[in-house]
């Protein structure tokens, strides 16, 4: 019977991560020798071989690929009972791992992460602010505990538990003076006369620019500043000509202060953002991990209740 090690699986899927004897030593800390007879003892253990060596680095064999996906699913058992333990042990974990969508954030934050350390000031918070195909991905490799992002985004996965909130309607928003303005609405065809600013924009919203702009659908969309900053563009549209599709719960402060208007669009569709937290479906969530999610559905909900979305706001 063979003994496999949670140690030795962990070399295992390291070395067919990195692809590279010297960067999956680095990873698990040991040098290239003691990695090298790690795998070569359990190759011998198993009587196969996982990886063919080459000059330019290692490639896993046909077998290789099924021990390391059943490495990776022991490793993640492994990694959720020790948490189970410890979250017996103790009323909150150390720290909380939170990914956020460019619209989540710049509603969220800094308001969330200051209520969050006033309530639990010795739980250590690490956010995430990235494209969202990253942070999926960083989720189900279990470097998140949660996401905050728009629900048609998410692969079909039954590995992510997907909690919907409310939706956040959009609209489009120039600064104050804005030429566009002066009109009681705005055709579509005008809109094309001035530069979008946009934050990197996924299939589901590229689409719906496309029908409301009438660009085809292999032409780009003519945008001018991308960002995943939201304030950025935020103040990159009050001082140009620039236009911003934006939820109405982001520039509510904006709107408030009379720096950003809302512009009426005509014959145009509704557009908005399903926002979602977003978990592992099979991990237990620490109490600090379950306070986070309960705060972020608060501030969101709140955000959208307050956000001001007079009718000219609304993409009609």
């Amino acid at each position: 019977m063979h003994e496999l090690s949670m140690r030795r699986l962990s070399h295992v899927v390291a070395l067919a991560e990195e692809g590279s004897f010297a960067r999956a030593a680095e990873r698990v800390h040991l040098s290239q020798p003691a990695l090298s007879r790690s795998i070569q003892t359990i190759e011998d253990e198993l009587g196969v071989r996982l990886f063919d060596r080459a000059a330019r680095g290692v490639a896993v064999t046909q077998v290789g690929k099924l021990i390391v996906e059943r490495a990776r699913r022991v490793l993640f058992e492994s990694s959720c009972l020790l948490r189970d333990v410890e979250l017996l042990k103790t009323h909150e974990a150390g720290e909380v791992r939170i990914g956020l969508g460019p619209y989540p954030a710049v509603v969220l934050l800094p308001d969330m992460l200051i209520e969050f350390s006033r309530r639990h000031p010795k739980v250590e918070i690490k956010l995430e602010l990235n494209h969202s195909r990253d942070m999926i991905e960083r989720l189900l490799a279990d470097k998140l505990d949660f996401l905050v992002i728009d629900r048609r985004v998410l692969p079909d996965n039954p590995a992510l538990a997907v909690q919907s909130l409310r939706r956040h309607d959009g609209g489009w928003y120039v600064r104050n003076g804005h030429p566009l303005l002066s009109r009681e609405s705005v055709a579509v065809d005008e809109l094309r006369a001035f530069p979008f600013v946009s934050v990197p924009l996924p299939p589901f919203m590229r689409s719906a620019l496309h029908r409301l702009l009438a660009v085809r659908s292999h032409e780009k969309i003519p945008v001018q500043l991308q960002c995943s900053d939201v304030r950025t563009l935020k103040s990159y549209v009050e001082h140009t000509d620039a236009l911003l599709f934006a939820t109405h719960s982001s520039v509510h402060n904006e709107l408030a202060a009379g720096t950003l208007k809302p512009l009426a669009v005509q014959n145009g569709p509704r557009m908005c953002l399903e926002l979602a937290l977003v978990s592992l479906a099979e991990r237990s969530v620490s109490p600090a991990g379950e306070a986070a999610l309960a705060l972020a559905e608060q501030l969101l909900n709140d955000a959208n209740v307050r956000a001001v979305t007079p009718s000219s706001a609304v993409v009609r």
